[in-house]
């Protein structure tokens, strides 16, 4: 392709393309009344396009140059006026020292609308992308140039898209007085075409109707914009669409009628932005906190209903308002004389008088009950769920990330880290985030982070004997005095190491050949994301990337009364030099239960156990295996895990992540305490210490904290007492 070649970039696609369209699975119907309220038409159309496995070789020399395209592919519906992506068989490559993250970019070919999908966004997508303008998207794969060993691949296996345009509607009715509108407390909920609100200052929680059924996969929408002079509906920018969080949503309890017609939820922010849409719109409702008299006090209805002749088509599902009279309540049913049509199920119902939301609009009324029809903010399950908030609902904390994970760090110390805050959520940090460090050869300590002023915080590794596991997280502190920990759970793990060459690397993202089976017992390893139901079983994976493989993953189920496998497919070692196994574990289990980990070298003949575990102590562990000490008989090598209830009354689970082969460098054997560089630690080392302490040089501050004082007088000592290797 011509970036490839611009770049001198050889690829490899292990697969070819199928680009046609099979209108398989097409659901395309007549206009729909749901309890009166018209939906829109969509066709769902089944397609096959696979980028393959892309790799490139011969790559480019630099340091985490910015991703370039390494695929594309332009998928078109040619009468769709919009269209919206489905995607499956998603491997995208992680971001290491060298190597950016991989991400899908996605264009609109008629406005030029732009989309950006990482590995966490594409999850929170439910792996679709926004809706998109038009009847052509250009898919592209977007890679660092100077990645190695790393593949991508995303299949589009379907198409949602709009009917063909069947021009304008008209519907029976009184004259519409509703204006255009533009509040952005108020949106769009796709596909079903009904309207949601923002509310309070959370930035996440909306409000609709319960018949309009709101879940994962459905999109809400922000400045919406006009529709086709033929009354097709247009999409915004994605950067003005959110997903629907599925486990955040709550709804009507015991039937959905009038009075009892609610769905509370949440959205998460947005991929192109990071923002949720209250942090990027700044607007949002106020719920009321007591009744509002029935006293024909104004009541504005703003939401995106359908239209008819003689307004424009091009009106139709776009946001519109309308001011009428409060004229009845009885229980948890509402009405007022404000004009209403299909799409505005879901409205909130305003009192214009005090700026505060009496309830939720759902039905029509006008001409047979005297006013349109709502339910009461007061109904007694909203409020419940109001006060019992569930996925993206519940209370935010500052959100933070890694702005690159270190593959390895120096023995000598000295390499920087560096934390970026995502999004403060409304917070203020407290002073600096901390930097905690704890590694396999002793060396632990807790760092304050330097503030870099524009949002990010940087800390410093110390030293540690090279080949050493290195384990570290971050706290940090907002104004209410709530911790964040970052990972949320468990730590991130590094290895201080001079020089590292990764040769195989599994994340678990993607199926790639491991196999699971049992031997008697119940339940069994599959690749998840972990839903953490605290028996036992991990609250989230140990690389960061999202999934691993668990035991189960179904709550109050575990290992029971036998084995559950996990094997490996073939590895080839073909060309790795002096390779270590890398990989991490989790396991619960009390006296004989047990996880053994055992190696093939002759391609799954036989098996030999390298370690076996009862328990991980509720976090991840990381384990390491030279490739020589394995002794294999072949270049051909398999791994198998096995997790087993020894029969009594205990709770056993396990998991696996993180597995890589890779080429491990020590130049020199790793002695920190050798600081005049002789091979040995004597009163030379000492007088050097002390020299650098009273000097205050880098070299003497052993825990990296950047300060001198006891802390690394004791660090010397400890790492003097081990002495030389």
């Amino acid at each position: 392709m011509k970036q490839g070649c611009a770049l001198g970039l050889v690829l490899i696609s292990v697969s070819g393309l199928t680009g046609s369209v099979m209108a398989q699975s097409s659901v395309v119907t007549d206009d729909q009344m749901i309890n009166n309220f018209e939906q829109p038409e969509i066709r769902e159309i089944a397609f096959d396009v696979d980028s393959g496995l892309v790799q490139i070789n011969n790559p480019q020399p630099g340091a985490r140059d910015l991703q370039v395209a390494v695929w594309e592919q332009v998928i078109e519906v040619a009468d769709a006026d919009w269209m919206r992506l489905r995607f499956s068989d998603i491997q995208l490559a992680k971001s290491t020292e060298n190597v950016r993250e991989s991400y899908l970019k996605i264009t609109s070919m008629y406005d030029g609308h732009e989309q950006y999908l990482d590995l966490k966004s594409l999850d929170e997508w439910g792996n679709t992308s926004a809706y998109f303008n038009g009847n052509a998207i250009k898919v592209e794969i977007m890679a660092s140039p100077n990645a190695t060993a790393q593949v991508n691949r995303v299949r589009v296996s379907g198409v949602q898209a709009s009917a063909p345009s069947t021009g304008p509607r008209s519907i029976c009715g009184s004259v519409d007085d509703r204006e255009l509108s533009y509040d952005n407390r108020d949106a769009r909920l796709m596909p079903i075409g009904c309207t949601a609100w923002l509310f309070d200052d959370h930035g996440s929680r909306m409000m609709s109707a319960a018949h309009c059924g709101p879940s994962g996969g459905d999109v809400i929408q922000f400045n919406v914009p006009l529709s086709t002079s033929g009354g097709s509906t247009q999409n915004p920018p994605p950067q003005d669409q959110y997903p629907v969080d599925n486990e955040s949503v709550q709804d009507s309890i015991g039937g959905i009628f009038i009075g009892n017609d609610w769905a509370y939820f949440g959205v998460f922010d947005n991929s192109n932005t990071g923002m949720s849409p209250g942090t990027a719109y700044g607007v949002h409702h106020t719920l009321a906190t007591s009744q509002t008299p029935v006293d024909n006090r104004p009541i504005r209805i703003t939401g995106y209903g359908s239209t008819s002749s003689p307004v424009p088509a091009s009106w139709y599902l776009v946001q519109k308002t309308h001011v009428g009279p409060f004229v009845f309540r009885s229980g948890n049913t509402i009405r007022y004389a404000t004009d209403t049509t299909g799409g505005n199920s879901g409205s909130a119902v305003l009192d214009e008088n005090n700026q505060v939301v009496i309830g939720v609009h759902t039905n029509a009324g006008c001409n047979s009950t005297g006013g349109n029809q709502g339910t009461s903010i007061f109904n007694n399950d909203l409020q419940d769920a109001l006060a019992n908030p569930q996925g993206i609902c519940l209370p935010r904390n500052i959100q933070a990330s890694v702005v690159l994970e270190p593959t390895h760090v120096q023995p000598e110390g000295g390499d920087e880290i560096v934390l970026q805050i995502d999004n403060l959520q409304g917070h203020t940090v407290v002073g600096a985030p901390k930097f905690i460090v704890n590694a396999t050869d002793g060396t632990s300590f807790e760092q304050d982070m330097v503030d870099n002023g524009d949002g990010t915080y940087t800390g410093t590794f110390g030293s540690y004997y090279c080949g050493s596991s290195v384990s570290y997280s971050f706290e940090i502190e907002d104004e209410e005095g709530t911790i964040v920990n970052i990972p949320a759970s468990g730590t991130f793990s590094t290895v201080a190491l001079d020089d590292l060459v990764v040769a195989i690397e599994d994340n678990f993202e993607t199926n790639m050949g491991w196999a699971s089976y049992t031997t008697g017992g119940s339940a069994s390893f599959i690749r998840a994301t972990p839903n953490g139901y605290n028996l036992g079983d991990p609250e989230s994976d140990a690389d960061g990337s999202g999934m691993c493989y668990v035991t189960s993953n179904v709550n109050g189920i575990d290992v029971d009364n036998g084995s559950v496998w996990l094997r490996s497919p073939p590895i080839d070692i073909s060309g790795v030099e002096d390779g270590v196994v890398r990989l991490s574990v989790w396991m619960t289990g009390t006296g004989p239960d047990s996880m053994n980990v055992e190696f093939s070298g002759n391609a799954g003949l036989s098996y030999s156990q390298v370690a076996s575990i009862t328990s991980t102590n509720g976090s991840w562990m990381d384990l390491a295996f030279n490739l020589a000490d394995l002794n294999p008989s072949s270049n051909i090598i398999m791994m198998r895990i096995s997790v087993t209830d020894a029969g009594a009354d205990t709770t056993v689970e396990g998991g696996v992540d993180g597995f890589r082969i890779s080429t491990e460098t020590c130049d020199s054997i790793g002695c920190p305490a050798d600081l005049n560089g002789d091979g040995a630690v004597d009163f030379f080392d000492v007088s050097a210490f002390l020299s650098a302490f009273n000097a205050m040089d880098a070299q003497a501050d052993f825990t990296g904290d950047g300060t001198f004082d006891f802390f690394d007088v004791s660090a010397f000592l400890e790492a003097f007492g081990a002495g030389c290797p």
